[in-house]
């Protein structure tokens, strides 16, 4: 599974408009509330509350994370407000986190003014080996943003978790709930490999939801749609992805080689 380093902010000196707390306190029990969720979707996830920026970057290209968030609330005059996402550009993998996380955090978020922009100069940007989403919840110089920050640090990581979910076709599982198991096929005899179905571009039905099961149990998502018995673009990159890991013709075709090999028979 994928793993996402989290980098929450190290500004104490940061303050919170009429409140006792600050940027540092909130955001890390932000990233804590965000760490629990995603590890319960079944992400790897290493927290970096400790040290600077420059220390987290560090550790986070060593691991070789697969993506890059810090996590920060934002000031500028005491009246705007909205949340800001931030990316390396507006077309790589960063971007592209962005934009599925914005769509749920914006719903809950009380600003009124959010965007997600390129930032290339900050340095968690340019520095990070993964791709970056950097996330600005909200505007903590605004007294009543300040006081809905510390009262939704929850609700903020699942809205974050959400989005990262989104983003890598991974199922959300809210707190308490269990994960639904993933759909894998029955074992079939070594003979009877050759009688089913070849799967291809365009392919319905259940040899194609099969095939779409052992693909995402073996880590090959198909998309958003995930096993719904459509064989299209996504399930055939799916396909072919498997195909050339394993040694086999990278055609997008399940003819008997790819069957027997994804059914172990």
């Amino acid at each position: 599974m994928k793993k996402i380093y989290l980098s929450p902010s190290s500004q104490p000196a940061n303050t919170y408009a009429g409140l006792s707390t600050n940027e540092q306190e909130v955001c890390r029990d932000i990233a804590r509330e965000l760490a629990a969720d995603l590890k319960r979707c079944g992400f790897e996830v290493k927290c970096g509350d400790y040290g600077t920026m420059y220390d987290r970057v560090k550790e986070s290209n060593e691991w070789k994370a697969d993506l890059h968030m810090p996590i920060h609330t934002n000031a500028f005059d005491g009246k705007v407000s909205g949340t800001r996402l931030m990316a390396l550009d507006l077309t790589g993998t960063g971007f592209k986190v962005c934009q599925a996380v914005m769509e749920p955090l914006d719903k809950i978020t009380p600003g009124t003014s959010s965007n997600i922009t390129a930032n290339p100069g900050l340095y968690e940007i340019k520095a990070a080996v993964a791709p970056t989403c950097y996330v600005e919840v909200d505007f903590h110089d605004v007294p009543k943003v300040a006081k809905w920050l510390t009262e939704n640090k929850a609700q903020i990581g699942e809205a974050i978790c959400q989005g990262i979910c989104r983003y890598y076709n991974a199922q959300y599982v809210a707190a308490g709930e269990k994960p639904a198991p993933t759909p894998t096929p029955e074992p079939q005899p070594a003979g009877k490999i050759e009688g089913l179905p070849v799967v291809q571009s365009g392919s319905r039905g259940d040899a194609a939801k099969i095939l779409q099961g052992a693909l995402i149990a073996k880590g090959y998502p198909c998309g958003s749609s995930g096993i719904d018995g459509v064989f299209g673009v996504n399930s055939v990159a799916a396909l072919k992805s498997y195909q050339k890991a394993k040694g086999l013709t990278a055609d997008g075709i399940a003819g008997p080689a790819t069957w027997g090999k994804l059914l172990g028979v």
